[in-house]
């Protein structure tokens, strides 16, 4: 099948942030830029030396392109060249690279097309297969970058003829397979509808979303849809840069939900280690310095998960307020079509919504893990006092009867030693020959007087603690 005038529209947006960490390339989107042309087209733009990124910082909006390289007030960077359509015919290719600032972002529309005049003459039909040449190497997908927000692909093309629905969603596959050769990178498709008259295609599905690329194929049905694209384009890039940061905010909730529920299962590990209350002996086996160590591990645990939580709610945050300024554009675009634009209203609409949903379920599911860590670190630190002190009443208890045994024992050894004779005769081994030296016979009372005041101290004290527990 053939199509007219195919253009391929690339909008990819970077957050501007300023970073320390050289690793970091902060040109990053527009030296992929480059790369794009060059891989197409063999043409360098070197749009970082051609752009001015510190151009009016405070205003939301801005046009990067140095002052010296706007050309007739077009602030894009323009270029041109050919491309092989076989081996016998080489066909012209035009383009433009449009740098811009929004907000805290960067943003590139890089456009790809078949123009649809030459030399003051209509371009002739191409086949879809012609939009293969955009997509070399799979050069408009962009790699992963720690300041990378995403890209949408928005791929136009003028039906020749053909408008019948079954036959115009089989082109939008056919340029769809064209583009992404590779059915690995081909994005699912998702719906179908219609956008200022014309029938349109998305492609990408949520359920996806850790290789989630949102690809677009618009074929216009006649002029409106085209001049009405054109009247509102900067709406249009805005509702995309806007579209971008919610999709990239959820999708970043996802790692986050991971490590989340990482956490969770190792606190309930935690808190499976932990002596069951209500058990005596469990209390009584449980190690006291694995006790303290645990009690020393939780709290670094619980601040852990408390950022995370704390990510997770500034992801929602980041979604709410995209999803704002997203519905505030769509009514902009309103205002200046006047048209039914129910495609676009779909996203703020429905899907939108469902991430908030999605982001206020985990948050209740994960939050109830912080509770858990409160009561393990309360519990834990409980236990630990209690058998702190259980051990520091036991050493006590034995410091007093061992007090009470061996100063009974002195007592009694002074008195007996006092009214025993011949104190001072030789020590002598003992045999049935010899009569116990009088040394002997007072070591001998005071060692049974000691154990004897032994056994009356502890059974003092655990008769006082008896009484004490009945009364408690």
């Amino acid at each position: 099948m053939k199509v007219y005038a195919p253009n391929v529209h690339l909008f990819a947006f970077q957050l501007d942030k300023n970073s320390n960490d050289p690793s970091i390339n902060k040109n990053f989107i527009w030296e992929t830029g480059d790369e794009i042309v060059h891989t197409t087209l063999h043409q360098d733009l070197h749009l970082c030396q051609r752009i001015d990124v510190n151009k009016e910082p405070d205003s939301p909006r801005v046009d990067l392109l140095k002052d010296a390289e706007v050309i007739d007030n077009n602030y894009a960077v323009s270029f041109a060249g050919k491309v092989s359509l076989n081996q016998t015919q080489d066909v012209l290719i035009k383009g433009f690279a449009h740098p811009l600032r929004i907000y805290d972002s960067y943003s590139l529309w890089l456009n790809l097309r078949r123009p649809e005049q030459e030399d003051d003459k209509p371009t002739s039909d191409v086949d879809i297969t012609f939009l293969s040449q955009f997509n070399q190497n799979n050069c408009l997908t962009f790699k992963e970058h720690p300041l990378f927000l995403g890209q949408t692909l928005l791929i136009t093309a003028w039906l020749t003829g053909a408008k019948d629905k079954k036959v115009v969603k089989q082109i939008a596959e056919e340029c769809l397979t064209a583009v992404f050769p590779d059915s690995q990178k081909k994005p699912p498709f998702n719906r179908q509808g219609e956008l200022f008259g014309s029938p349109i295609f998305e492609y990408g599905l949520f359920s996806q979303i850790s290789n989630y690329q949102h690809v677009l194929i618009w074929l216009f049905a006649d002029e409106q849809a085209d001049i009405k694209f054109n009247q509102c384009y900067q709406e249009l890039l805005d509702l995309l840069f806007f579209r971008n940061k919610v999709v990239k905010a959820y999708k970043d909730s996802r790692e986050i939900y991971k490590k989340l529920d990482a956490a969770y299962l190792k606190i309930e590990a935690e808190i499976d280690k932990m002596p069951k209350l209500g058990e005596p002996e469990s209390l009584v086996a449980a190690n006291l310095t694995d006790l303290k160590n645990q009690l020393k591990a939780l709290p670094q645990l619980a601040l852990t998960y408390t950022r995370l939580l704390r990510n997770l709610e500034d992801y929602q945050n980041t979604i709410a307020i995209n999803a704002y300024n997203y519905e505030e554009r769509l009514q902009k675009v309103h205002a200046i079509i006047g048209d039914n634009i129910s495609f676009l209203e779909t996203f703020s609409q429905k899907n939108c919504p469902f991430f908030q949903q999605q982001i206020n379920a985990d948050l209740g599911y994960f939050r109830h893990g912080l509770e858990l860590l409160g009561r393990a670190i309360d519990s834990i630190r409980g236990i630990v006092e209690i058998e702190q002190a259980e051990r520091d009443r036991s050493l006590e208890h034995t410091i007093q009867i061992l007090g009470i045994g061996f100063g009974g024992g002195a007592i009694i050894s002074g008195v007996i030693v006092q009214d025993i004779d011949k104190i001072n005769q030789p020590l002598t081994a003992i045999s049935p020959n010899n009569p116990p030296h009088p040394f002997y016979a007072s070591l001998l009372l005071s060692i049974v007087a000691t154990l004897l005041f032994i056994a009356l101290g502890w059974w003092w004290i655990n008769k006082g603690q008896g009484r004490q527990g009945r009364k408690n």
